[in-house]
């Protein structure tokens, strides 16, 4: 947070209030000894995923502090340290389509009627696949 500049106000309005200014001023300026796990995951994630420090570095104190920069392109989902890029996840999806809908109903009607169209649109947005006519005619 010291090098990059970022104050915990800053935290507070990305964390949507989860972590407070004052927790992580304390944290940042090393006036709590041994803050709370809780608060620690929240920072840590707002830092890799709002301000591009690698979770290794903050973690294990390997590698280097910053990320390479990211283009829109680059879009990815991280869980428990494992990272899959969207085309990945996408991929996934269309493979298990079947599979999903036939566990969840409901998600079947949602990704059928919303999220399929939102998807479509982002990845259009993002240039990952091209608009089809039928997608032009609707814009």
């Amino acid at each position: 947070m010291k090098e990059l500049d970022v104050s915990g106000y800053k935290i507070q309005q990305v964390s949507n209030g989860l972590l407070s200014q004052v927790s992580a001023d304390k944290i940042k300026n090393s006036v709590i000894d041994n803050p709370r796990e809780k608060s620690l995951k929240v920072l840590t994630d707002i830092l890799c995923t709002e301000f591009n420090v690698s979770r290794e570095w903050l973690t294990e104190g390997t590698g280097e502090m910053l990320l390479e920069s990211n283009d829109s392109k680059d879009i990815f989902l991280e869980k428990l340290g494992v990272r899959f890029e969207l085309i990945e996840l996408v991929d996934h999806f269309v493979k298990n389509k079947e599979d999903y809908y036939s566990k969840s109903e409901y998600l079947k009607l949602f990704i059928d009627n919303l999220a399929e169209q939102k998807i479509r649109q982002r990845l259009i947005e993002f240039g990952i696949i091209q608009p089809q006519e039928t997608d032009k005619e609707s814009n």
